[in-house]
């Protein structure tokens, strides 16, 4: 009998498509119908400490990106989404490629993150606390690591919370805690930046009533355009996991939301309404989204969710409201 070895992969991933039903106001006044498909894939290979993860998108838009088919009639884009490796020497834990630090890290809603080049993060253990460097290119066409990107950080459990601290040298610091504490669930992470009236502080505190979940939430800047690492030097995440509404839209300075959750018959529930706060020369508009998710006997989750919205706009300009109509079926694999 022969033995066959086999090597310790994983795929796993997600898929979804979307159909949005769009009504637009302003100068290009009217309805609009669109679809979408998305299938993500990540695939891990493992040895030991050592795991090369590549994490793809499959995408609907066209090859030519003109949301047209291709000249042979062909849908479809791939995009390689994180490329690294993570493995240990020692004491010292690495992770170096191309990836993206996520919504949820130090300063993930209040900075656009977006992917970073040629990373390394390495880091450790000193009792409870966890230290780390990290240094990474300027851009994808750029291979010299840059030390005006580098930052150091820490984190550290203290009382039942975990506080964190981010440090650029030569741009910003931010500081963040998180926990709860008597069933009110919080996270607060303020960004010191070295240039004059560029600080950021967001927040996003909840809590249970009875059957309802209920949050606050909010980024509030010294001024508009302020404080972000990612294209044009706006604040907030253009994927919150938080906002109903972009918070990364030119002329805004903050954001306020007020959420409230439950679950009726299985179906979970989600109100979502707030303001965008403009900054000087631009108007304040306010949104509301509502959305009901269902798990399906088939396997997969549909989403059914509504927004209305003002769009941002100078104070010149006139005020028009947007609503959209989204359903989404979704899986995992």
């Amino acid at each position: 009998m022969s033995a066959v070895a086999m090597a310790d992969i994983s795929i796993t991933g997600n898929a979804n498509y979307e159909y949005f039903h769009n009504t637009v106001g302003g100068s290009v006044e009217g309805t609009n119908s669109s679809g979408d498909m998305e299938v993500n894939l990540s695939v891990v290979g493992k040895t030991g400490d050592t795991s090369v993860v590549a994490n793809l998108e499959l995408s609907g838009a066209s090859a030519d990106t003109t949301g047209n088919r291709d000249s042979d009639g062909q849908l479809g884009g791939l995009d390689i989404e994180d490329l690294y490796m993570t493995t240990k020497i020692g004491d010292i834990n690495i992770k170096a490629g191309d990836f993206a630090s996520g919504t949820t890290a130090l300063g993930g809603e209040i900075d656009n993150g977006s992917r970073v080049y040629n990373k390394i993060d390495l880091s450790t253990s000193l009792g409870s606390a966890k230290i780390g460097y990290a240094v990474n290119s300027t851009s994808a066409t750029d291979d010299d690591l840059a030390g005006s990107d580098a930052v150091a950080y820490g984190e550290m459990p203290i009382a039942g919370m975990t506080v964190k601290i981010k440090d650029n040298s030569d741009s910003y610091t931010i500081l963040g805690v998180s926990g709860e504490q008597s069933g009110v669930s919080f996270r607060i992470e303020n960004k010191d930046s070295d240039s004059a009236n560029s600080d950021v502080l967001f927040y996003d505190i909840g809590t249970k009533i009875g059957d309802m979940s209920v949050s606050y939430a909010a980024i509030d800047a010294d001024a508009a355009n302020t404080a972000s690492s990612g294209s044009g030097n706006l604040i907030g995440e253009d994927d919150s996991t938080v906002f109903a509404q972009d918070a990364h839209d030119t002329g805004l300075k903050g954001i306020k939301q007020l959420t409230l959750g439950t679950s009726v018959d299985g179906t979970a529930v989600k109100l979502r309404a707030g303001t965008r706060e403009g900054g000087t020369g631009y108007k304040d508009s306010d949104f509301m989204e509502v959305s009901a998710s269902r798990a399906l006997a088939s396997g997969a989750t549909m989403t059914v969710t509504y927004s209305d919205w003002e769009n941002v706009t100078a104070s010149t300009s006139t005020m028009y409201d947007n609503q959209t109509l989204e359903i989404d079926l979704s899986v995992k694999f």
